[in-house]
Protein backbone atom coordinates (compact mmCIF):
# COMPACT_ATOMS: atom_id res chain seq x y z
CA UNK A 1 0.00 0.00 0.00
CA UNK A 2 1.15 3.51 -0.78
CA UNK A 3 -0.29 6.63 0.93
CA UNK A 4 0.48 10.31 0.47
CA UNK A 5 -0.72 13.39 2.33
CA UNK A 6 -1.85 15.67 -0.47
CA UNK A 7 -2.63 18.72 1.68
CA UNK A 8 -4.08 20.01 4.90
CA UNK A 9 -6.62 22.79 4.50
CA UNK A 10 -9.24 24.24 6.84
CA UNK A 11 -8.57 21.50 9.42
CA UNK A 12 -9.14 18.77 6.82
CA UNK A 13 -6.53 16.34 5.51
CA UNK A 14 -6.65 15.03 1.95
CA UNK A 15 -5.05 11.61 1.47
CA UNK A 16 -4.16 9.77 -1.75
CA UNK A 17 -4.16 6.04 -1.09
CA UNK A 18 -3.19 3.19 -3.41
CA UNK A 19 -3.84 -0.48 -2.58
CA UNK A 20 -1.68 -2.93 -4.55
CA UNK A 21 -3.40 -5.30 -6.96
CA UNK A 22 -2.71 -8.39 -4.81
CA UNK A 23 -4.44 -6.87 -1.78
CA UNK A 24 -7.36 -5.72 -3.91
CA UNK A 25 -7.60 -9.24 -5.34
CA UNK A 26 -7.96 -10.58 -1.81
CA UNK A 27 -10.89 -8.25 -1.34
CA UNK A 28 -12.48 -9.37 -4.60
CA UNK A 29 -12.11 -13.00 -3.54
CA UNK A 30 -13.80 -12.29 -0.20
CA UNK A 31 -16.57 -10.49 -2.05
CA UNK A 32 -17.00 -13.45 -4.39
CA UNK A 33 -17.31 -15.91 -1.46
CA UNK A 34 -20.03 -13.71 0.01
CA UNK A 35 -21.97 -13.04 -3.19
CA UNK A 36 -21.82 -16.56 -4.65
CA UNK A 37 -24.12 -17.70 -1.82
CA UNK A 38 -26.75 -15.18 -2.94
CA UNK A 39 -26.87 -15.59 -6.75
CA UNK A 40 -28.34 -18.25 -9.01
CA UNK A 41 -26.26 -19.65 -11.90
CA UNK A 42 -27.94 -22.27 -14.13
CA UNK A 43 -26.37 -25.71 -13.67
CA UNK A 44 -24.84 -24.93 -10.25
CA UNK A 45 -26.15 -25.19 -6.74
CA UNK A 46 -26.26 -21.91 -4.84
CA UNK A 47 -22.80 -21.15 -3.49
CA UNK A 48 -20.96 -23.49 -5.90
CA UNK A 49 -20.67 -21.43 -9.11
CA UNK A 50 -17.08 -20.54 -10.10
CA UNK A 51 -16.11 -16.89 -9.78
CA UNK A 52 -15.48 -16.58 -13.54
CA UNK A 53 -19.09 -17.59 -14.29
CA UNK A 54 -20.45 -15.19 -11.66
CA UNK A 55 -18.49 -12.37 -13.31
CA UNK A 56 -19.69 -13.39 -16.78
CA UNK A 57 -23.34 -13.48 -15.74
CA UNK A 58 -23.38 -10.37 -13.55
CA UNK A 59 -20.27 -8.43 -14.56
CA UNK A 60 -17.08 -7.97 -12.53
CA UNK A 61 -18.57 -4.85 -11.00
CA UNK A 62 -20.89 -6.98 -8.86
CA UNK A 63 -17.89 -7.73 -6.65
CA UNK A 64 -16.57 -4.20 -6.37
CA UNK A 65 -18.89 -2.78 -3.70
CA UNK A 66 -18.30 -5.61 -1.23
CA UNK A 67 -14.60 -5.72 -2.06
CA UNK A 68 -14.32 -2.03 -1.17
CA UNK A 69 -15.96 -2.69 2.20
CA UNK A 70 -13.27 -5.29 2.91
CA UNK A 71 -10.29 -3.31 1.60
CA UNK A 72 -10.85 0.41 2.20
CA UNK A 73 -11.24 0.53 6.03
CA UNK A 74 -8.01 -1.39 6.60
CA UNK A 75 -6.10 0.63 4.02
CA UNK A 76 -7.42 3.92 5.41
CA UNK A 77 -6.51 3.03 8.99
CA UNK A 78 -3.02 2.03 7.90
CA UNK A 79 -2.64 5.30 5.96
CA UNK A 80 -3.62 7.61 8.82
CA UNK A 81 -1.23 5.77 11.13
CA UNK A 82 1.66 5.96 8.68
CA UNK A 83 1.04 9.62 7.90
CA UNK A 84 0.44 10.61 11.55
CA UNK A 85 -2.99 12.07 10.79
CA UNK A 86 -5.18 12.62 13.87
CA UNK A 87 -8.65 12.01 12.45
CA UNK A 88 -11.58 13.24 14.56
CA UNK A 89 -14.54 12.34 12.33
CA UNK A 90 -15.58 9.77 9.77
CA UNK A 91 -13.86 10.31 6.38
CA UNK A 92 -15.36 10.88 2.94
CA UNK A 93 -14.01 8.51 0.28
CA UNK A 94 -13.69 9.06 -3.47
CA UNK A 95 -12.78 6.16 -5.77
CA UNK A 96 -10.21 7.23 -8.36
CA UNK A 97 -9.46 3.95 -10.12
CA UNK A 98 -10.94 0.50 -9.67
CA UNK A 99 -10.35 -2.48 -11.96
CA UNK A 100 -9.60 -6.12 -11.31
CA UNK A 101 -5.91 -6.94 -11.76
CA UNK A 102 -4.83 -3.33 -11.11
CA UNK A 103 -4.12 -1.31 -7.96
CA UNK A 104 -7.13 0.28 -6.27
CA UNK A 105 -6.75 4.06 -5.98
CA UNK A 106 -8.95 6.23 -3.78
CA UNK A 107 -8.86 9.56 -1.99
CA UNK A 108 -9.94 10.26 1.58
CA UNK A 109 -10.96 13.59 3.06
CA UNK A 110 -11.01 13.59 6.84
CA UNK A 111 -11.45 16.20 9.53
CA UNK A 112 -8.41 16.56 11.76
CA UNK A 113 -7.99 18.20 15.11
CA UNK A 114 -7.71 21.94 14.46
CA UNK A 115 -4.80 23.95 15.73
CA UNK A 116 -6.55 25.97 18.44
CA UNK A 117 -5.10 29.34 19.39
CA UNK A 118 -6.30 30.32 22.84
CA UNK A 119 -7.09 33.94 23.54
CA UNK A 120 -7.81 35.73 26.78
CA UNK A 121 -8.57 33.22 29.54
CA UNK A 122 -8.18 35.31 32.69
CA UNK A 123 -10.17 38.36 33.70
CA UNK A 124 -13.22 37.68 31.54
CA UNK A 125 -16.00 40.06 32.59
CA UNK A 126 -19.22 38.18 33.39
CA UNK A 127 -22.52 39.50 34.73
CA UNK A 128 -24.96 37.15 36.43
CA UNK A 129 -28.34 37.96 37.94
CA UNK A 130 -28.59 38.43 41.67
CA UNK A 131 -31.76 36.77 42.82
CA UNK A 132 -33.13 36.90 46.35
CA UNK A 133 -35.80 34.49 47.54
CA UNK A 134 -38.78 36.59 48.65
CA UNK A 135 -41.80 35.78 50.76
CA UNK A 136 -43.83 36.04 47.55
CA UNK A 137 -41.73 33.23 46.06
CA UNK A 138 -42.35 31.05 49.11
CA UNK A 139 -46.08 31.81 49.09
CA UNK A 140 -46.33 31.05 45.36
CA UNK A 141 -44.79 27.62 45.99
CA UNK A 142 -47.27 27.02 48.81
CA UNK A 143 -50.15 27.93 46.49
CA UNK A 144 -48.80 25.46 43.92
CA UNK A 145 -48.90 22.77 46.60
CA UNK A 146 -52.46 23.72 47.50
CA UNK A 147 -53.48 23.49 43.86
CA UNK A 148 -51.75 20.11 43.50
CA UNK A 149 -53.65 18.67 46.47
CA UNK A 150 -56.93 20.43 45.74
CA UNK A 151 -60.17 18.47 45.84
CA UNK A 152 -62.45 18.43 42.80
CA UNK A 153 -65.98 19.55 43.59
CA UNK A 154 -68.86 19.34 41.11
CA UNK A 155 -70.59 22.52 40.01
CA UNK A 156 -74.32 22.01 39.61
CA UNK A 157 -75.77 25.45 38.89
CA UNK A 158 -72.64 27.59 38.66
CA UNK A 159 -71.10 28.43 35.26
CA UNK A 160 -67.73 27.10 34.11
CA UNK A 161 -64.63 29.24 34.64
CA UNK A 162 -61.04 29.04 33.44
CA UNK A 163 -59.29 26.38 35.50
CA UNK A 164 -62.42 24.22 35.80
CA UNK A 165 -62.57 20.71 34.41
CA UNK A 166 -65.47 19.96 32.06
CA UNK A 167 -66.65 16.60 30.79
CA UNK A 168 -67.96 17.07 27.25
CA UNK A 169 -69.28 15.32 24.17
CA UNK A 170 -68.31 17.07 20.95
CA UNK A 171 -68.34 16.69 17.18
CA UNK A 172 -66.66 18.95 14.65
CA UNK A 173 -67.98 20.02 11.24
CA UNK A 174 -66.46 21.85 8.27
CA UNK A 175 -69.09 23.16 5.83
CA UNK A 176 -71.72 21.10 7.75
CA UNK A 177 -69.76 17.88 7.10
CA UNK A 178 -68.31 15.95 10.05
CA UNK A 179 -64.56 15.37 9.70
CA UNK A 180 -62.48 12.40 10.78
CA UNK A 181 -61.07 12.60 14.30
CA UNK A 182 -63.36 15.45 15.26
CA UNK A 183 -65.67 13.51 17.58
CA UNK A 184 -65.31 12.61 21.26
CA UNK A 185 -67.44 11.46 24.17
CA UNK A 186 -66.91 11.97 27.91
CA UNK A 187 -63.78 13.97 27.15
CA UNK A 188 -62.16 15.59 30.22
CA UNK A 189 -60.91 19.10 29.42
CA UNK A 190 -59.35 21.69 31.70
CA UNK A 191 -60.42 25.13 30.53
CA UNK A 192 -57.36 27.27 29.94
CA UNK A 193 -54.99 24.33 29.41
CA UNK A 194 -54.77 25.05 25.66
CA UNK A 195 -55.39 21.39 24.92
CA UNK A 196 -57.74 22.20 22.05
CA UNK A 197 -57.14 24.57 19.16
CA UNK A 198 -57.06 28.31 19.96
CA UNK A 199 -60.42 29.84 20.86
CA UNK A 200 -62.18 26.58 21.73
CA UNK A 201 -61.83 26.50 25.51
CA UNK A 202 -62.53 30.19 26.07
CA UNK A 203 -65.97 29.84 24.43
CA UNK A 204 -67.01 27.32 27.11
CA UNK A 205 -66.46 29.83 29.90
CA UNK A 206 -69.87 30.72 31.35
CA UNK A 207 -71.63 27.55 30.19
CA UNK A 208 -73.50 25.40 32.75
CA UNK A 209 -73.73 21.66 33.20
CA UNK A 210 -76.27 20.10 30.81
CA UNK A 211 -76.10 22.95 28.31
CA UNK A 212 -75.12 22.69 24.64
CA UNK A 213 -73.23 25.18 22.51
CA UNK A 214 -71.82 25.63 19.02
CA UNK A 215 -68.14 26.58 19.26
CA UNK A 216 -66.76 28.36 16.20
CA UNK A 217 -63.02 28.08 15.56
CA UNK A 218 -60.44 28.35 12.80
CA UNK A 219 -57.73 25.71 12.50
CA UNK A 220 -54.17 27.14 12.44
CA UNK A 221 -52.53 27.43 9.02
CA UNK A 222 -49.76 25.05 10.15
CA UNK A 223 -52.16 22.43 11.58
CA UNK A 224 -50.71 18.96 11.06
CA UNK A 225 -53.84 17.60 9.38
CA UNK A 226 -53.39 19.43 6.08
CA UNK A 227 -57.02 19.03 5.01
CA UNK A 228 -58.08 21.05 8.09
CA UNK A 229 -55.32 23.68 8.10
CA UNK A 230 -56.80 27.18 7.89
CA UNK A 231 -60.38 25.85 7.76
CA UNK A 232 -63.31 27.34 9.69
CA UNK A 233 -65.07 24.71 11.80
CA UNK A 234 -68.02 24.39 14.14
CA UNK A 235 -67.94 22.05 17.14
CA UNK A 236 -71.27 21.00 18.60
CA UNK A 237 -70.53 20.63 22.30
CA UNK A 238 -72.58 19.27 25.19
CA UNK A 239 -71.33 19.85 28.73
CA UNK A 240 -72.13 16.81 30.88
CA UNK A 241 -70.29 17.77 34.07
CA UNK A 242 -68.28 20.66 35.55
CA UNK A 243 -65.78 20.28 38.35
CA UNK A 244 -63.79 22.98 40.10
CA UNK A 245 -60.77 22.84 42.37
CA UNK A 246 -61.50 23.47 46.04
CA UNK A 247 -58.33 24.56 47.81
CA UNK A 248 -57.76 23.29 51.33
CA UNK A 249 -56.89 25.63 54.21
CA UNK A 250 -53.16 26.28 54.53
CA UNK A 251 -52.75 25.05 58.12
CA UNK A 252 -50.69 22.58 60.11
CA UNK A 253 -53.07 19.71 59.28
CA UNK A 254 -52.46 20.29 55.57
CA UNK A 255 -48.69 20.54 56.12
CA UNK A 256 -48.57 17.25 58.03
CA UNK A 257 -50.53 15.45 55.33
CA UNK A 258 -48.50 16.60 52.32
CA UNK A 259 -44.98 16.87 53.77
CA UNK A 260 -42.62 15.52 56.41
CA UNK A 261 -43.03 18.65 58.56
CA UNK A 262 -45.33 19.40 61.48
CA UNK A 263 -45.86 23.12 61.14
CA UNK A 264 -46.37 25.68 58.40
CA UNK A 265 -43.27 27.60 59.51
CA UNK A 266 -41.10 24.49 59.12
CA UNK A 267 -42.45 23.90 55.62
CA UNK A 268 -41.82 27.54 54.69
CA UNK A 269 -38.21 27.30 55.89
CA UNK A 270 -37.67 24.19 53.80
CA UNK A 271 -39.21 25.81 50.70
CA UNK A 272 -37.07 28.91 51.22
CA UNK A 273 -33.93 26.75 51.48
CA UNK A 274 -34.89 24.76 48.39
CA UNK A 275 -35.59 27.88 46.33
CA UNK A 276 -32.27 29.39 47.41
CA UNK A 277 -30.38 26.24 46.34
CA UNK A 278 -32.19 26.23 42.99
CA UNK A 279 -31.38 29.91 42.52
CA UNK A 280 -27.69 29.34 43.25
CA UNK A 281 -27.57 26.36 40.90
CA UNK A 282 -29.21 28.36 38.12
CA UNK A 283 -26.80 31.24 38.70
CA UNK A 284 -23.81 28.87 38.56
CA UNK A 285 -24.96 27.32 35.29
CA UNK A 286 -25.58 30.76 33.76
CA UNK A 287 -22.15 31.87 34.92
CA UNK A 288 -20.44 28.85 33.32
CA UNK A 289 -22.38 29.30 30.09
CA UNK A 290 -21.52 32.99 29.90
CA UNK A 291 -17.81 32.42 30.66
CA UNK A 292 -17.56 29.71 28.01
CA UNK A 293 -19.35 31.83 25.40
CA UNK A 294 -17.07 34.81 26.00
CA UNK A 295 -13.88 32.74 26.22
CA UNK A 296 -14.49 30.86 22.96
CA UNK A 297 -14.98 34.18 21.15
CA UNK A 298 -11.40 35.05 22.09
CA UNK A 299 -10.03 31.88 20.45
CA UNK A 300 -9.04 31.13 16.87
CA UNK A 301 -10.57 27.74 15.98
CA UNK A 302 -10.72 26.63 12.32
CA UNK A 303 -13.69 24.30 12.56
CA UNK A 304 -14.29 21.63 9.87
CA UNK A 305 -17.92 20.93 8.96
CA UNK A 306 -17.39 17.21 9.59
CA UNK A 307 -16.71 17.93 13.27
CA UNK A 308 -19.84 20.05 13.54
CA UNK A 309 -21.79 17.19 11.92
CA UNK A 310 -20.47 14.81 14.58
CA UNK A 311 -21.51 17.20 17.34
CA UNK A 312 -24.89 17.59 15.66
CA UNK A 313 -25.41 13.81 15.70
CA UNK A 314 -24.63 13.76 19.43
CA UNK A 315 -27.18 16.51 20.10
CA UNK A 316 -29.88 14.80 18.03
CA UNK A 317 -29.28 11.49 19.84
CA UNK A 318 -29.41 13.18 23.25
CA UNK A 319 -32.65 14.96 22.34
CA UNK A 320 -34.12 11.70 21.05
CA UNK A 321 -33.24 9.94 24.32
CA UNK A 322 -34.90 12.67 26.37
CA UNK A 323 -38.04 12.33 24.26
CA UNK A 324 -38.07 8.55 24.64
CA UNK A 325 -38.08 8.97 28.43
CA UNK A 326 -41.36 10.84 27.94
CA UNK A 327 -42.73 8.09 25.70
CA UNK A 328 -42.32 10.09 22.48
CA UNK A 329 -40.21 9.19 19.46
CA UNK A 330 -38.23 11.80 17.53
CA UNK A 331 -40.37 11.06 14.46
CA UNK A 332 -43.54 11.79 16.47
CA UNK A 333 -42.05 15.02 17.81
CA UNK A 334 -41.15 16.22 14.32
CA UNK A 335 -44.66 15.41 13.07
CA UNK A 336 -46.31 17.20 16.01
CA UNK A 337 -44.09 20.26 15.57
CA UNK A 338 -44.76 20.32 11.81
CA UNK A 339 -41.03 19.90 11.08
CA UNK A 340 -38.62 17.43 9.49
CA UNK A 341 -35.11 16.16 10.20
CA UNK A 342 -33.40 18.53 7.77
CA UNK A 343 -35.06 21.61 9.29
CA UNK A 344 -34.45 20.28 12.80
CA UNK A 345 -30.72 19.85 12.13
CA UNK A 346 -30.53 23.24 10.45
CA UNK A 347 -31.99 24.80 13.58
CA UNK A 348 -29.46 23.00 15.79
CA UNK A 349 -26.43 23.73 13.57
CA UNK A 350 -25.36 27.07 15.23
CA UNK A 351 -25.44 25.49 18.69
CA UNK A 352 -23.60 22.40 17.44
CA UNK A 353 -20.90 24.66 15.98
CA UNK A 354 -20.60 26.53 19.26
CA UNK A 355 -20.48 23.31 21.32
CA UNK A 356 -17.77 21.84 19.08
CA UNK A 357 -15.68 25.01 19.40
CA UNK A 358 -16.06 25.06 23.20
CA UNK A 359 -14.99 21.41 23.46
CA UNK A 360 -11.86 22.08 21.40
CA UNK A 361 -11.07 25.14 23.52
CA UNK A 362 -11.40 23.16 26.75
CA UNK A 363 -9.18 20.37 25.39
CA UNK A 364 -6.53 22.96 24.56
CA UNK A 365 -6.79 24.46 28.05
CA UNK A 366 -6.31 20.99 29.57
CA UNK A 367 -3.23 20.54 27.41
CA UNK A 368 -1.67 23.97 27.98
CA UNK A 369 -2.40 24.18 31.70
CA UNK A 370 -1.41 20.57 32.35
CA UNK A 371 -4.74 19.82 34.03
CA UNK A 372 -4.87 16.39 35.71
CA UNK A 373 -7.35 14.59 37.93
CA UNK A 374 -6.50 12.85 41.16
CA UNK A 375 -7.53 9.38 42.33
CA UNK A 376 -9.68 11.07 44.96
CA UNK A 377 -11.56 13.05 42.28
CA UNK A 378 -12.13 9.89 40.25
CA UNK A 379 -13.42 8.04 43.32
CA UNK A 380 -15.74 10.96 44.11
CA UNK A 381 -17.18 10.74 40.59
CA UNK A 382 -17.66 6.98 40.94
CA UNK A 383 -19.37 7.50 44.30
CA UNK A 384 -21.77 10.02 42.74
CA UNK A 385 -22.53 7.56 39.95
CA UNK A 386 -23.16 4.82 42.52
CA UNK A 387 -25.57 7.01 44.49
CA UNK A 388 -27.36 8.08 41.30
CA UNK A 389 -27.77 4.52 40.02
CA UNK A 390 -28.32 2.74 43.34
CA UNK A 391 -25.18 0.62 42.97
CA UNK A 392 -22.52 -0.22 45.51
CA UNK A 393 -19.25 1.67 45.03
CA UNK A 394 -17.27 -1.36 43.80
CA UNK A 395 -20.07 -2.36 41.40
CA UNK A 396 -20.20 1.17 39.96
CA UNK A 397 -16.40 1.20 39.63
CA UNK A 398 -16.47 -2.10 37.76
CA UNK A 399 -19.25 -0.92 35.43
CA UNK A 400 -17.16 2.16 34.51
CA UNK A 401 -13.91 0.29 33.83
CA UNK A 402 -14.43 0.09 30.08
CA UNK A 403 -15.12 3.85 29.79
CA UNK A 404 -12.76 5.10 32.49
CA UNK A 405 -10.57 6.95 29.98
CA UNK A 406 -13.63 8.92 28.87
CA UNK A 407 -14.64 9.56 32.51
CA UNK A 408 -11.18 10.97 33.26
CA UNK A 409 -11.27 13.05 30.06
CA UNK A 410 -14.64 14.57 31.01
CA UNK A 411 -13.39 15.36 34.51
CA UNK A 412 -10.43 17.21 32.98
CA UNK A 413 -12.80 19.25 30.81
CA UNK A 414 -14.89 20.12 33.88
CA UNK A 415 -11.74 21.32 35.65
CA UNK A 416 -10.94 23.46 32.60
CA UNK A 417 -14.36 25.10 32.99
CA UNK A 418 -13.66 25.62 36.70
CA UNK A 419 -10.35 27.26 35.76
CA UNK A 420 -12.13 29.76 33.51
CA UNK A 421 -14.76 30.55 36.15
CA UNK A 422 -12.18 30.90 38.93
CA UNK A 423 -10.21 33.40 36.82
CA UNK A 424 -13.20 35.41 35.61
CA UNK A 425 -14.44 38.72 37.04
CA UNK A 426 -17.96 37.83 38.17
CA UNK A 427 -20.39 40.66 38.83
CA UNK A 428 -23.88 40.18 40.21
CA UNK A 429 -26.49 42.57 38.84
CA UNK A 430 -30.00 43.33 39.98
CA UNK A 431 -32.63 42.28 37.43
CA UNK A 432 -36.35 41.75 37.35
CA UNK A 433 -37.19 38.10 37.82
CA UNK A 434 -39.06 37.89 34.55
CA UNK A 435 -35.82 38.94 32.77
CA UNK A 436 -34.00 35.85 34.04
CA UNK A 437 -33.93 33.12 31.40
Amino acid sequence: MDAKLEKIENSEAYLNIEVDSEKFEEGLEKAYRKIVKQVNIPGFRKGRAPRALVEVHYGKEILYEDALEFVIPEAYEQAVNELNVEAIAQPDFEIVEIEAGKPLKFNAKVAIKPDVELGKLEGIEVSVPKVEVSEEDVNNRLEEMRARYAQMVEKVDEPAELGDNVIIDFEGFVDDVAFEGGKGEDFALELGSNTFIPGFEEQLVGIKSGEEKDVNVTFPEDYQAEELAGQDAVFKVKVKKIETKELRPLDNDFVQEVSEFDTLDELKDDIRKSLHEMSEQTKTEQMKEEVLSLAVEECEIPLPDALVESQLDVMVNQFSQRLSMQGISLEQYLALSNSNMDDFKKELWPQAKKNASINLMLEKIVEEKGIEVTDEEIDKNIKETAERTGLEFEDAKKSLESVMDNVVFQLKLEKAVEYLVANANIKEVEVEKEEIK
